[in-house]
C-alpha cells in the first residue's frame, strides 16, 4: 500500500518556491487539473508543499505529481511513495536554478536530500496544587485545544508503585511484565480520559496532516523534582509505550527563555569523549564502557561521519582547553558523579592533587553554554575492583539531578541514565543513536529509534527505558 502522507517533506526537502511554481505547471499540463501556485496557502516552501500534496490527494492526481516529481528529480527514489524508481541514467532538469536565471546544464546534480522528520508537539504539563502528592495536569493539542486543570494523586505510597519501581531499577531481576504494569500505573497518572481523548485525536490529525505523529513532551514543574524520579519512560496510552513507538516519541520537556541557536548540518559530527576515575574514589570498570562507545562508532568513524576526541583522566583545566579550543557536537562522559548538600548533581573530575574535583551545573554551563555543543551524554559505570553499584546507582541519581539543571541553564538537551544500564545495552543504544545523529535526525526521533533498537535486542530485558532525554529544544532538532 502507498504511503501519501509525507511527499510534502520530499517537496520541501528537494524544490524551491520556485521550483514548487514549476511543480505546479507541469501538473496542470500533465493533468488537466486547474492548479495554480498562487491559491496554494501559505508562503513558505513547508506550507506550500503541504497544500501542494492536499491538493493532489483531494483531486486523486498524486500518482501524477509523482510522476512529475520525477520527471524533474529522476534520481530520487519515489517507490515508498508508489511512485518510480530512480534513473540514474537521467540528469536532474534544474527546476529551481532555471526559474531563477542562474541555472547551468554542465552542473553535476546535487544530491537528494532524506525527507525531514516532522512531528506535532503534545505537551503535558505537571504542577504542584499544594496537597501532598496531588498534582493539577493540562494537555495541550498542537491543535488549539486544551485538557486542564485535571487534579491527580500520584501513588509514591503505593506498595505496588515502589516495589516496580525498585524491580525495574534493579537490572538484574528487571523483567518486561514489571515494565508493562509500571506502564499501566503512569498510564493512569497522565492518561485520564479527556487527556487520552485528546491525544488520540490530535495523533489522527497529526498524520491525516503529513505529520510522522506527536510528539509528548512532559513538563514536569521545578517545585516538583520529585517527579524527575519517576520512569516516565516506560508509560503507556492505550495502545503501546510512547517512548518506542515511532509516532510518539516522548521526552522530558523544559521550555526557557532562551531559545537554541541553530547551526548548520555537521557533515561530521564531533564527539568528546571524557572520562575521570579519581583515586580517591572507587575505583571504576572504564574500559569495558570505552571499548562498547568506541566499538558501536566504529563504522562510523572510519567513513568520517563522527570525529572522536578522548579525554583520558580528565581535569577541570583540560577539559576547559579541549573545549574551548575544538568545542564538541556531542560531550560525552564516563565517570563518577556526586550528589550536593543542595541536591544537585556534578560530575567527578581528576585533579593534580590526587583527589576528586567537582564541576557542577554552573560551571558547566559556563563552559559549554555559547558553543556548538548541541548534546551531552551523562554516563555512570561500575566499579572494576568490588563489581559494587552502590557508586554506579549514586552517580546515575547524581546525573539525573544535574541533567535538568543543564537544560534549564540552556542547553539543548542531556541524555542521562535513571538507572544502571548495563554494557551490554549500552552498546546498541549508542550505536544507533549515534547513526541517526550523524544522519542530522531529530534527537528525540534518534532516541526513540535507540531505545527501540535496545528493545530488540534484549528482549528479555526493559532495559529501553532507562536512556532519559531531557530538552529544551521546540522541535527536536539540536541541528537545524
Amino acid at each position: 500500500m502507498s504511503d501519501y502522507r509525507h511527499i510534502y517533506q520530499l517537496i520541501e526537502a528537494m524544490f524551491d518556491l520556485d521550483g514548487i511554481r514549476t511543480l505546479c505547471m507541469e501538473l496542470k499540463f500533465e493533468t488537466g487539473v486547474d492548479i495554480s501556485y498562487e491559491n496554494l496557502a501559505g508562503d513558505t516552501i513547508r506550507r506550500k508543499s503541504q497544500e501542494l500534496q492536499e491538493f493532489a490527494r483531494r483531486n486523486g492526481i498524486t500518482p501524477e505529481l509523482l510522476q512529475v516529481i520525477h520527471s524533474l528529480k529522476p534520481r530520487i527514489d519515489l517507490t515508498k511513495f508508489g511512485g518510480p524508481e530512480p534513473d540514474l541514467s537521467k540528469p536532474e532538469r534544474p527546476a529551481e536554478a532555471e526559474a531563477n536565471g542562474n541555472g547551468s546544464k554542465n552542473e553535476a546534480p546535487a544530491e537528494p536530500e532524506p525527507p525531514k522528520t516532522v512531528y506535532d508537539n503534545f505537551d503535558i504539563t505537571i504542577r504542584p496544587t499544594g496537597n501532598t502528592n496531588e498534582y493539577s495536569l493540562e494537555a495541550k493539542s498542537p491543535y488549539g485545544e486544551t485538557a486542564a486543570s485535571i487534579r491527580q494523586v500520584f501513588p509514591f505510597e503505593n506498595d505496588e508503585f515502589q516495589n516496580l519501581a525498585y524491580r525495574l531499577k534493579d537490572v538484574q531481576i528487571s523483567e518486561n511484565r514489571f515494565a508493562q504494569d509500571m506502564g499501566e500505573i503512569l498510564r493512569g497518572f497522565l492518561f485520564q480520559p479527556k487527556i487520552q481523548e485528546l491525544f488520540n485525536t490530535s495523533l489522527n490529525l497529526a498524520r491525516n496532516n503529513g505529520k510522522e505523529g506527536v510528539r509528548v513532551r512532559i513538563n514536569i514543574n521545578q517545585e516538583s523534582n520529585e517527579l524527575y524520579q519517576v520512569p516516565w519512560e516506560y508509560c503507556r496510552d492505550d495502545k503501546s509505550f510512547l517512548a518506542v513507538n515511532d509516532d510518539t516519541p516522548l521526552v522530558r520537556y523544559m521550555p526557557t527563555n532562551r531559545a537554541p541557536a541553530p547551526i548548520s548540518v555537521p557533515s561530521t559530527v564531533k564527539i568528546l569523549l571524557a572520562w575521570a576515575n579519581p583515586k580517591d574514589l572507587a575505583q571504576l570498570d572504564i574500559q569495558s564502557e570505552l571499548d562498547a562507545v568506541k566499538e558501536a562508532l566504529s563504522n562510523l568513524t572510519e567513513s568520517g561521519k563522527v570525529i572522536i576526541e578522548e579525554l583520558p583522566n580528565a581535569t577541570s583545566a583540560e577539559l576547559f582547553s579541549k573545549v574551548s579550543k575544538n568545542p564538541p557536537h556531542i560531550f560525552h562522559f564516563i565517570g563518577h558523579g556526586k550528589l550536593q548538600k543542595n541536591g544537585s548533581g556534578a560530575i567527578a573530575l581528576d585533579s593534580p592533587r590526587n583527589k576528586h574535583v567537582l564541576l557542577d551545573g554552573n560551571l558547566m554551563l559556563d563552559l559549554f553554554q555559547g558553543n556548538d555543543t548541541k548534546l551531552i551524554i551523562l554516563s555512570a559505570c561500575q566499579s572494576g575492583a568490588t563489581s559494587d553499584k552502590s557508586e554506579k546507582s549514586s552517580s546515575t541519581e547524581a546525573f539525573m539531578g544535574l541533567a535538568p539543571k543543564l537544560v534549564w541553564g540552556g542547553l539543548p538537551a542531556v541524555v542521562a541514565m535513571q538507572y544502571d544500564l548495563p554494557n551490554e545495552a549500552a552498546k546498541p543504544f549508542m550505536k544507533t543513536l549515534y547513526e541517526f545523529l550523524a544522519m542530522g535526525k531529530p534527537l528525540d526521533w534518534a532516541v526513540t529509534k535507540a531505545r527501540l533498537g535496545l528493545r530488540f535486542a534484549i528482549l528479555e530485558s526493559p532495559y529501553w527505558g532507562i536512556p532519559v532525554l531531557f530538552m529544551r529544544s521546540p522541535d527536536g532538532n539540536i541541528w537545524v
